[in-house]
């Protein structure tokens, strides 16, 4: 029987459909499963970081006043506009972007711009001038912005740079340091970076390089800021308050953007005393870790740099504070969830007297410009008259109530947000040396001689080196930096020293034929002097006898010892004790601290120069007598095996303190058999390492010919039998270099009867509400050993050098008119640049002038530098200025003919007052 139903179907299409529906919503609730239980901290907290802001608001730094309480460093409030990266402006950012630029461009506001990245033509360009530094900072840009990933990954089988060794690390370097800046900006602006290149093309098909970096600019900052919590990003700084106006107006439109008000740091007097209070500058990326341990907002806060901003920097930094703020998806805020105040940091008074500092730096700029103008003083050439500096100290305290380095530089350069402009940046920090002597119309084998590439920056064929220190550098402090030969204005102290000793007396006298007959009858002539007679102690300061003084210093040497020179010096704080002396005037911001001839201090030196003379030599494969030797380079290297660094350091160890130690009675030769031995096996094992694979006797002759030969003559200038190195020191040359402000305290020190202060710039530091927190008193050092007879006759001298009591000295021109109305004294000097260096470069001597006023009941003491000024007489009328400012209340009521204005101007224009500079 056949069965005539149909088959039953398993499935039809309403449970295939069911199937496929049970399967959709089983993976959808999977799916929401996972989206809200196993993500959902993750999915909150990325809302939170996109929702939840802060807005930061920056403490105010202190302000830095005068004595008087006038502001020379302050706060200022400046509109700035922000961008806040949300998922909404992030997709409007470029349409964004071009609106801003437009409205700033149409108001006349620039855009902030500290990135070292810059174009037409390509470069880089950092906040730094010396090489090394460049290239740390280059460096960290680009690792900041990943390119040695790269390189980790082709060259070094991904490994981290952590991982890497030291030899490792300098090839990875080496080969980021090889990008060209070209190359990193269009790796930047493409879509695998940043995308600016596929953005702008949408708005504009027909852009420029500069417009693309404009956008980078912004892009590059939304970057760095994202690893300090998506805070807003600056775009433009200290806008002024109608541009702030326009863009409250437009804000609806602009998807991300803000106006904010911030503190901004102003000088309202521009450059004056800006060697002093320095700078601020935005936290370097090589001190971030530094700061950011110190609680610093590392992509946004500003340091001080230099000077007393930086010295200071803890004091004077306020506490910042700010809002947690949420967010819509324009960056409006919607809701403040947290609030921290913000408060200011302590004020800071000086010493300086604001009236005359000015007076002080107008007396010196006003000298070097008559002298460059002149060009020519007698036999000095004084047209490159471009540095100089000058120190006035209260001579019963040691506070500091004037220092001028000129040339000096402008702080609200560096504290303007807007960056600086390409030319600020060369001129303070890369200036272009062979376009600036050109256009002193220097030939080019001249600048080849004094402004040499400089071979330390890898790769380097156009930045040269100023070899000489010809041109000015405007951040560099001269007051406090520059070591330089005193000349005639150290010859009170040698006189101190005389007549404390008893090798002189005020009867004793020397005849002074215009010349100095010296060791073995070597005559030392001094044409420009001519001769003066039979002087005595008084005669000699005011006509400034080098004869006299070598005397002194050669009887000093002969009958009480080596060093009694040294003694008094750096008893005067000239120099110190290299035994354990305090090497430093006590000042807060930075010093170099230089010394007086004292026989460690010379053996150090020629240790050093004789050192420096065989690595010469021996490079060069010649001997001092021009003979032809095998060579062997003895210069460190960077690719030097640790084995080779190694042997070239034990020769060099070798050779220096053997001169430093070895007994200066007796010449170093070739009976000093075990030293000579055991030096040349080691020139043996470095000729072995090298490759250089020298004979015995090449080795011998190197050992022989230079080696010995050089140290024999470092140590055959120490015998005792020599006196020029004590010639020299006596009259302020030689080894002998102090710093202005050195000189100015040993000055109020011989003024005030022998006591030595600690100079110091920090009057007071108060609180916010004006509190005083601290306060510095005056600080003894030491006293001098000097006799109230000795002082007398040394003061006589020094007032008839400038014309008072009768006197006809080298600073009468000068001010003998103004003792007529206050008394004065003082000691001009002319200081020796090495003669080689002024035949070839053109420069001249330095122009020195130091003394006290009043004469008779001395209250301050100065020093007055100028670099290629000539002669000390010259210095001697910056002195008139600088008495002009101190004293002009009580010349004014003696109808006295001022030659400058003494009185600082109510303001000079130059506070921070707009972003166009």
């Amino acid at each position: 029987m056949i069965k005539d139903k149909k088959k039953k179907k398993i499935f039809d299409r309403y449970t295939v459909l069911i199937v496929i529906m049970i399967i959709a919503f089983s993976a959808i609730g999977t799916q929401l499963f996972n989206l809200q239980v196993n993500m959902g901290t993750y999915y909150s907290e990325t809302a939170n970081t996109k929702s939840h802001k802060l807005i930061p608001q920056e403490g105010p730094r202190g302000t830095i006043t005068d004595k008087n309480g006038i502001n020379l460093a302050t706060n200022i409030q400046s509109y700035e506009v922000t961008f806040m990266d949300t998922d909404d402006s992030e997709k409007q950012f470029f349409s964004t972007m071009s609106k801003i630029f437009k409205i700033l461009d149409d108001n006349g506001e620039h855009q902030d711009d500290s990135f070292a990245l810059k174009v037409n033509p390509f470069r880089f360009e950092f906040n730094a001038s010396d090489p090394k530094s460049i290239q740390t900072l280059q460096l960290r840009f680009l690792k900041d912005r990943g390119f040695q990933d790269s390189i980790l990954k082709t060259e070094f089988k991904g490994k981290k740079e952590t991982d890497l060794t030291p030899a490792e690390t300098s090839k990875l370097d080496s080969e980021l340091l090889k990008l060209t800046p070209e190359q990193v900006f269009n790796t930047l602006i493409d879509d695998k970076h940043y995308g600016i290149v596929s953005g702008v093309s949408k708005l504009d098909s027909k852009y420029t390089v500069d417009e693309l970096r404009r956008y980078l600019l912004v892009k590059d900052a939304i970057k760095m800021n994202s690893f300090s919590g998506y805070k807003p990003v600056p775009i433009a700084s200290n806008i002024k308050k109608n541009t702030a106006l326009i863009l409250w107006q437009k804000l609806s439109d602009l998807s991300g953007i803000n106006v904010d008000i911030q503190p901004m740091r102003s000088y309202p007097y521009g450059t004056l005393a800006s060697s002093v209070l320095g700078y601020i500058n935005k936290i370097s990326s090589t001190d971030q870790e530094k700061y950011a341990e110190k609680g610093y907002d590392v992509s946004s806060d500003y340091v001080g740099a230099s000077g007393i901003e930086a010295v200071l920097e803890d004091r004077l930094k306020g506490s910042n504070g700010g809002d947690i703020v949420q967010i819509d998806k324009q960056g409006r805020i919607t809701n403040k969830l947290a609030s921290r105040e913000a408060s200011p940091g302590e004020n800071v008074q000086l010493t300086l007297d604001a009236n005359v500092q000015y007076a002080t730096e107008q007396a010196l700029q006003n000298e070097m410009t008559y002298l460059q103008n002149k060009g020519q003083i007698q036999d000095q050439r004084t047209k490159n008259a471009t540095r100089g500096a000058a120190v006035v100290i209260d001579v019963h305290t040691g506070a500091v109530l004037a220092l001028a380095s000129l040339p000096s530089f402008n702080p609200n350069d560096f504290s303007n947000p807007s960056g600086l402009t390409d030319d600020e940046i060369k001129k303070y920090f890369s200036p272009d040396y062979e376009q600036l002597a050109k256009a002193q119309g220097m030939p080019q084998d001249l600048i080849d001689y004094m402004f040499p590439i400089d071979s330390s920056i890898k790769n380097n064929t156009t930045i040269r080196t100023d070899r000489f220190d010809y041109f000015p550098k405007y951040l560099y402090n001269y007051a406090t930096m520059s070591l330089l030969p005193p000349g005639s204005t150290f010859k009170p102290l040698t006189g101190v020293a005389g007549l404390q000793t008893g090798v002189i007396d005020a009867n004793k006298t020397v005849n002074d034929q215009g010349y100095f007959v010296g060791d073995g009858g070597n005559v030392i002539e001094f044409r420009s002097d001519g001769p003066n007679g039979y002087v005595n102690i008084v005669k000699a300061l005011e006509k400034s006898s080098n004869p006299y003084f070598m005397t002194v210093g050669k009887d000093l040497k002969n009958q009480k010892g080596e060093d009694v020179l040294a003694k008094y010096a750096w008893q005067f704080g000239l120099g110190a004790d290299p035994n354990g002396g305090n090497a430093s005037s006590g000042i807060e911001i930075p010093e170099n601290f230089g010394q007086v001839y004292n026989t460690i201090s010379q053996r150090n030196i020629n240790s050093t120069q004789f050192l420096l003379n065989i690595e010469q030599y021996l490079n060069t494969g010649t001997d001092y007598y021009n003979d032809k030797l095998p060579q062997v380079d003895l210069y460190d290297r960077g690719n030097d095996s640790k084995k080779v660094s190694d042997i070239k350091t034990q020769i060099k160890n070798s050779i220096k303190n053997t001169i430093k130690n070895v007994d200066e009675s007796r010449k170093f030769t070739q009976n000093n058999k075990p030293y000579i031995t055991s030096l040349t096996n080691l020139f043996k094992q470095l000729s072995q390492e090298t490759g250089k694979n020298l004979s015995d006797a090449n080795i011998n002759d190197i050992v022989n010919k230079v080696v010995i030969q050089q140290m024999g003559m470092a140590i055959e200038d120490l015998t005792p039998k020599y006196n020029y190195h004590i010639y020299n020191a006596s009259i302020g040359q030689g080894i002998d270099n102090f710093t202005p402000v050195q000189m100015a305290n040993y000055i109020a020190t011989l003024a005030n009867g022998g006591t030595r202060y600690k100079v110091h710039l920090v009057d007071k530091i108060k609180d916010a509400d004006g509190k005083v927190v601290s306060e510095t008193k005056p600080e003894v050092l030491n006293k001098v050993d000097m006799r109230p007879e000795t002082r007398s006759l040394i003061m006589q001298g020094m007032s008839q050098v400038t014309g008072g009591a009768g006197g006809d000295g080298t600073a009468s021109a000068a001010l003998g008119g103004f003792n007529n109305y206050i008394p004065t004294a003082g000691k001009t000097g002319t200081a020796q640049v090495d003669t080689t260096v002024q035949a070839k470069t053109g420069r001249s001597d330095y122009g020195w002038f130091v003394g006290y006023a009043p004469a008779n009941d001395p209250q301050i003491a100065i020093s007055v530098v100028i670099f290629d000024g000539g002669y000390g007489s010259e210095a001697a009328k910056v002195a008139k200025g600088i008495y002009e400012g101190y004293f002009k209340d009580q010349l004014t009521k003696m109808n006295y003919p001022f030659d400058i204005n003494t009185t600082l101007p109510a303001t000079t224009g130059a506070s921070n007052t707009s972003s166009n500079k």
